[in-house]
């Protein structure tokens, strides 16, 4: 309610009673303008307070190309078939050789073909990550690197198992890292916060539209 319109009704009142007019009609300006002017600074304050939300909100938002989201998408799907295959191959030889302190090719415990898959498996995953890099979100990319990081440490230990093979010079030797079903566990559970994350990421972004 705008002061004139207090005002106008004020002064039909005052019209109403006859003399004192005057005083009545100072009073009445007076009143009308506080009132006016503690609406005006509700009104304002809920309209402030509306608009803050709205910017929160547009903060939150990430606004990006269909062609950039579905580049972005398509490397996500990428890195998780990925990474879902080495933590598949985690998980089967955790169970297969966690309580075997040594592996024999020849005694036919694991074959040269078992262990390309495996280093292949791990090489597919690691250059998705390392190239695209840029193109990833700085948390997303670190929690990447901390499973591959993991992963790796779990394979190498398979690797030292084997006993046709040399040691190898990976700095694991005095390591606590071991390729048991906890740490595949661990894995998993680390493959699954990611995943949660991205999903988390992309319901972020807002697609501009093309006009």
């Amino acid at each position: 309610m705008l002061v004139k319109d207090l005002l106008v009704i004020a002064s039909s009142i005052i019209l109403s009673v006859g003399g004192s007019g005057a005083i009545i009609c100072a009073v009445s300006g007076f009143l009308a303008e506080r009132i006016a002017k503690r609406i005006d600074s509700k009104y304002q304050l809920k309209i402030d307070q509306e608009l803050e939300k709205y910017k929160t909100l547009l903060d939150q938002r990430k606004y990006v190309s269909q062609t950039q989201f579905d580049n972005e998408f398509q490397i996500y799907k990428q890195l998780s078939k990925a990474y879902f295959a080495v933590a598949v191959k985690v998980s089967s030889f955790a169970h297969d050789y966690e309580k075997k302190q040594s592996i024999s090719v020849k005694d036919g415990e694991i074959s040269e073909a078992e262990i390309k898959r495996i280093i292949d498996t791990i090489c597919t995953a690691q250059n998705l990550l390392f190239e695209n890099a840029a193109f990833v979100p700085e948390d997303i990319y670190n929690d990447y690197y901390a499973l591959d990081v993991n992963t790796n440490a779990f394979f190498w230990k398979i690797i030292d198992k084997i006993k046709e093979y040399p040691p190898m010079e990976n700095g694991l030797e005095d390591s606590n890292i071991e390729c048991d079903i906890t740490l595949a566990k661990v894995i998993e559970a680390e493959l699954n916060e990611i995943n949660k994350k991205v999903r988390k990421h992309l319901e972020s972004l807002t697609i501009i539209p093309k006009y």
